[in-house]
């Protein structure tokens, strides 16, 4: 990873925890995981991508979350989250504007947090990060 990209990362980790992001992800540690949403998954690198059926550019990355589910099977979780059949769900995960992506580690804390399309090396890139992390 580029030390740019570190940087990026660990500021946006830092303001996902300033806000208290974190907290209403919840985390596997502290069994704090929401049950009222399905996501992150319990023990595994979660992607979730936040759309709608009137976004333009949703429909893609809906299609490139099922691929990357296929690709990735049991080893992470990719959600697609409709935020109309959601309501109020994009104030709770801060998301402005669509698609947006939020990509958890396998305890359950939010990493990165993406808006706009993702293609598919960035986002094999950011989960095999995750996933190789989580096995340390």
């Amino acid at each position: 990873m580029f030390r740019r990209e570190i940087i990026c990362a660990a500021a946006s980790a830092a303001l996902l925890l300033s806000t208290g992001f974190a907290h209403a992800a919840g985390s596997a540690e502290n069994s704090n995981y929401d049950p009222k949403y399905p996501f992150p998954v319990p023990g595994k690198v979660t992607v979730v991508d936040f759309g709608a059926t009137w976004c333009a550019s949703c429909p893609e990355m809906e299609e490139l979350m099922k691929q990357m589910q296929k690709e990735y099977g049991d080893r992470a979780a990719f959600v697609t989250i409709d935020i109309d059949k959601w309501r109020g769900i994009e104030d709770v995960f801060l998301i402005d504007q669509m698609p947006a992506q939020i990509f958890y580690d396998a305890k359950g804390e939010p990493i990165w947090k993406h808006t706009g399309s993702v293609d598919a090396d960035t986002m094999r890139e950011r989960v095999n990060i995750l996933i190789e992390g989580s096995k340390s």
